[in-house]
């Protein structure tokens, strides 16, 4: 039985996460979804990943909900519907909450939540016509779940835009807005993806994760004493723990 998502463990630090539908532009269902959710939770119990690199095989990253999943659900009562939305918010909070960086590399179309998906990732590079769409309200429904990730990466005005009216958000767009951190020529972008993931891989393990953790906490928690306290003793601790010896970075003045 084909796989629907490929793990690949491809050196020291590194982990490619591809989703593999590429027949059905890679579109999401329950079963795409825990497998993703699965995968990650594997993964963040292993100290050793620097670095998760996410993509979609084939023309498209993700096109949106798989319409046969959509036909199946249907007739389906509020349990299922209930436990569909448990599962999709859950893969969103792993994402975004992953211990190591996370990048993701996109082209063609990105829909409905995988919108989210690419909200809730740390590094995006982007084919340079990759084009957006948080197509849930063209069809009745609502983008709830991805609503706290959309609002982060694109601002609550964008967000409320482009979730209410549904218009596409082209490559250059979602650079402007900072959904895209860096915008490729589509038979550039895996290589300019692995310049960017040697010079990841370099840094320690510890400096990248306690990286992401620090910025997480100054985006999500009020600035106040307590936020300062913790700054000060993660600043502390990880100073302490240099050794005398230590290579210090090279000043660029």
């Amino acid at each position: 039985m084909k796989e629907t998502v490929l793990v690949e463990r491809r050196e020291a630090g590194l982990v490619r996460i591809v989703l593999n539908k590429p027949e059905t532009g890679n579109a999401y269902d329950d079963e795409l979804i825990c497998t993703l959710v699965t995968a990650l939770d594997d993964l963040a119990d292993d100290a050793e990943v620097r670095l998760i690199w996410l993509s979609g095989q084939g023309a498209h990253f993700c096109t949106g909900p798989d319409r046969a999943w959509l036909k199946r659900r249907q007739h389906a009562g509020r349990a299922e519907h209930q436990q569909d939305a448990e599962q999709l918010a859950r893969l969103l909070a792993t994402l975004y909450n992953f211990p190591a960086p996370v990048l993701l590399t996109v082209r063609g179309d990105v829909n409905a939540a995988a919108v989210g998906l690419a909200c809730c990732c740390d590094l995006v590079l982007a084919s340079e016509r990759t084009a957006f769409c948080i197509t849930e309200s063209l069809f009745g429904q609502v983008p709830a779940l991805s609503s706290p990730y959309l609002v982060k990466a694109l601002g609550e005005r964008a967000a409320k835009y482009y979730a209410l009216t549904g218009e596409v958000i082209d490559a250059y767009t979602a650079t402007r807005l900072g959904l895209v951190n860096r915008l490729v020529p589509g038979d550039e972008l895996d290589a300019v993806a692995e310049v960017l993931v040697r010079g990841i891989l370099s840094r320690s393990v510890e400096s990248l994760r306690t990286t992401k953790s620090v910025l997480h906490l100054a985006a999500n928690e009020s600035y106040d004493d307590g936020l300062l306290e913790s700054l000060i003793d993660c600043s502390t601790e990880v100073r302490s723990e240099l050794t005398v010896g230590a290579v210090l970075p090279v000043s660029r003045d």
